[in-house]
Order: structure tokens, then C-alpha cells, then sequence
């Protein structure tokens, strides 16, 4: 039994570790993905500022370097897109390990539970059967008490 219950705990610490990685590794999916995003949108914002900049006349240099750093971003924003997709299966992976520890060690819990149900079954019984033994002895006469 106790071997069970070791078990048992060594389960559900594998269960939060994790538990906690895949919260981790899904934090870090969703983290890069909002960088992405923000890279996107300053893209987006040097766009901007080179199509007003060509009306209003600012030099041409300025808006060279504007169009290659947002190529720039958009390039790096391109490259995140592996990186994501790698998280995400990775986060996918961790959370399907984490659901199987969370298994393992609900399947240990109902053992654990089910044998210590058996062992108090077990002492109840011997408890009925002590109580029995000492009424069939008071209901005997002279049970006990020759001697006295």
C-alpha cells in the first residue's frame, strides 16, 4: 500500500511538471505570436510613413532606408513564422504528455483510493467480528465466570 502511495505522489508531481511545462512552452507560442504582430504593424507603419513621405517630398534616401528596414521586418516577421509553428506543435506535444500523466495518476488515485476502501473493509470486518465474539460470550451462562 505504501508502494502505491509513493507511486501516487511521484505520479502527480510528474503531472504538474507537466502541467507546467506545457503552460510554459503555450505562453511562449503566444508571446512570440504577438511579436510577430507588433513587427507586422511597425511594417505596416514604416509603409505608412513612406507613402505620406513620397507626397510630401522628403528625400529619397530616407525613404530607401524606410523600405529596406521594413523589408527588414517583414523578412524577420516571415522567419517567425516556423519558429510559431514549431511552439505550437511543441505546446500540442506537452500538453498531450501532460494529459497523460493527469491519467496515470488519476488511474493510481483510484487504486490507491480502491485499496485503502479494501483495508478499512478489511478492519471493519475484524471489528464486527471481535464484537461478535464478546456478545456470544456475554450471552453464554456462566460464560467467563466459573473460576470467580
Amino acid at each position: 500500500m505504501n508502494a502505491l502511495k509513493v507511486l501516487l505522489r511521484l505520479a502527480k508531481i510528474r503531472e504538474d511538471q507537466a502541467m507546467a511545462q506545457a503552460r510554459r512552452v503555450g505562453t511562449q507560442a503566444n508571446e512570440t505570436l504577438k511579436f510577430q504582430q507588433q513587427v507586422i504593424e511597425y511594417a505596416k507603419e514604416y509603409e505608412k510613413q513612406i507613402l505620406t513621405g513620397g507626397q510630401t517630398g522628403i528625400k529619397v534616401a530616407f525613404i530607401q532606408d524606410a523600405d529596406a528596414f521594413r523589408e527588414k521586418l517583414l523578412a524577420s516577421s516571415s522567419a517567425m513564422d516556423k519558429q510559431i509553428a514549431d511552439l505550437r506543435i511543441t505546446s500540442k506535444i506537452t500538453l498531450e504528455e501532460a494529459m497523460r500523466a493527469k491519467m496515470k495518476s488519476q488511474g493510481l488515485a483510484k487504486l490507491v483510493a480502491k485499496a485503502e476502501l479494501v483495508e478499512q473493509q478489511k478492519r471493519d470486518k475484524a471489528e464486527e467480528n471481535q464484537f461478535e465474539d464478546i456478545l456470544a460470550a456475554r450471552t453464554r451462562i456462566h460464560s467467563g465466570t466459573k473460576d470467580a
